[in-house]
């Protein structure tokens, strides 16, 4: 390894431990959750989708810190770096309130317009009152763990998300099932088991970053600073607005794949959740990237910057060849684990699960490059320009493919009968390589360079 490797690599492989140790829970929540029957996975599932549309206004703050932490701290501005941390942290719990109150009062209203039958909506919306509950503490962790990265810490955001996963993962068994004299709580006890790792990791970084042991440290001035609290917004925002938008893409793609019946919405879970192992390598390298392009444009060495995201994708695009080959050569043995053979929707749901990874299996080096590439920008604090990708791609060759493939259409003597949700899964493969060339157009333009923050 070149030095520029060894840099990414010190910084990608934490972040990717990280997300392992995130990856592995979802996957024990998918496999607990997936025993108590295909209704509790889909609950569980769309239940999960409600909240993630609820992450781009945690990204906006989150993304912002970064971007202006690794650019202090490449200066060697320490004072304002303590600064952009305390105040990124002030705007996390203030945006969390209102999103938990939305989560409470119009959780089931979501889960009914999205498609779900009342059997989803009751299990879904319980689930989604109790996973709310702890969002404006989630909002100020995320934050932090940002701002830690952007900083050059990506271990301690590690041994955290270990920590809270490895809580919740026995909560899981013990509140799912009722073990241990625990209450038997089915989906609802996987949403309690998840907030009581969130409230843990909370605790113990708010002492790390108070203590000074970090590399950063929270200095408390109880004082709210306009300006400053401006810079983060003024990157953070198109960040919200593009998370916004995919967040209500993704909506309208998962309306359209739940028409097509709990069983194809119970397959398209369990895939997703598989799939979720090829993000490990994706996402350590795109923390990696953006923290090293911040801190290499705010010392003002653009070209090393460049350099580096090269040295990412060449280092990426071997990791995601693995995972290819894995999701594409063994399928099935993938997605058994986290199904139920007594379920009588069982073989369908292996079939249908199996084809989805055969189908995203082929997207996934292009899917490493959109991680990169996107971290490159929003490490730069160019976060408009992923906002307008994303406003445009996932329309155009996401959403409407999905719905014309999937339930067909005529026009004039020409008319398609509709492939159902496999040709949903297509077109999400197909969109991952236009976002990706889309990414790397904007890369090569070179104005990211340039972004004052």
């Amino acid at each position: 390894m070149n030095e520029i490797q060894r840099k990414l690599w010190k910084l990608a492989w934490p972040a990717i431990m990280g997300n392992i140790s995130q990856t592995l829970l979802n996957l024990v929540d998918t496999m607990m959750v997936g025993h108590v029957g295909a209704l509790a996975i889909a609950a569980v599932g769309l239940g999960g989708q409600v909240s993630w549309f609820m992450m781009p206004i945690m990204a906006a703050v989150a993304t912002g810190s970064l971007a202006l932490t690794a650019r202090f701290v490449g200066a060697g501005d320490e004072e304002n770096a303590a600064l952009a941390l305390e105040q990124s942290l002030y705007l996390s719990f203030l945006l969390g309130i209102p999103v938990m109150l939305f989560g409470w009062l119009l959780g089931d209203d979501i889960l009914r317009i999205m498609g779900a039958s009342e059997g989803v909506v009751r299990l879904g919306y319980a689930y989604i009152r109790v996973v709310f509950a702890f969002y404006p503490i989630r909002f100020v962790s995320f934050t932090a763990m940002a701002a830690l990265r952007g900083a050059g810490d990506t271990k301690t955001p590690m041994k955290l998300g270990i920590l809270m996963n490895v809580i919740n993962a026995l909560l899981d068994y013990l509140l799912i099932f009722g073990k241990l004299g625990f209450p038997k709580l089915g989906p609802v006890g996987a949403a309690w088991a998840s907030g009581a790792g969130i409230t843990a990791a909370f605790l113990i970084g708010s002492y790390l970053l108070l203590s000074g042991r970090l590399v950063l440290r929270l200095k408390l001035s109880y004082s709210f600073h306009p300006e400053m609290a401006e810079r983060i917004l003024r990157v953070g925002i198109p960040t919200m607005v593009e998370r916004g938008l995919f967040s209500f893409y993704n909506f309208l793609y998962m309306s359209v794949v739940t028409r097509f019946g709990t069983v194809a919405l119970a397959a398209h879970q369990v895939g997703l959740r598989v799939e979720s192992i090829a993000y490990m390598p994706a996402f350590g390298f795109n923390v990696a990237t953006s923290a090293l392009v911040g801190q290499n444009l705010g010392a003002r060495r653009p070209e090393r910057a460049e350099k580096t995201v090269y040295e990412a994708l060449k280092m990426v695009g071997l990791f995601m060849t693995v995972m290819a080959f894995t999701l594409i050569a063994f399928p099935r043995y993938l997605v058994l684990p986290f199904i139920s053979s007594g379920d009588p929707n069982y073989l369908e749901v292996l079939r249908l699960a199996s084809i989805y990874l055969l189908i995203v299996g082929i997207s996934e080096i292009p899917l490493g490059w959109v991680f990169v590439l996107g971290g490159a920008l929003r490490g730069a604090g160019d976060t408009k320009t992923p906002m307008y990708i994303t406003a445009t791609s996932k329309l155009l060759f996401r959403i409407v493919p999905a719905y014309l493939l999937g339930f067909g259409f005529t026009i004039g003597p020409i008319h398609f009968e509709g492939l159902g949700v496999i040709a949903a899964w297509i077109a999400m493969s197909l969109e991952t390589f236009t976002t990706a060339a889309l990414f790397w157009w904007a890369f090569r333009r070179g104005k990211w360079k340039y972004v004052k923050v």
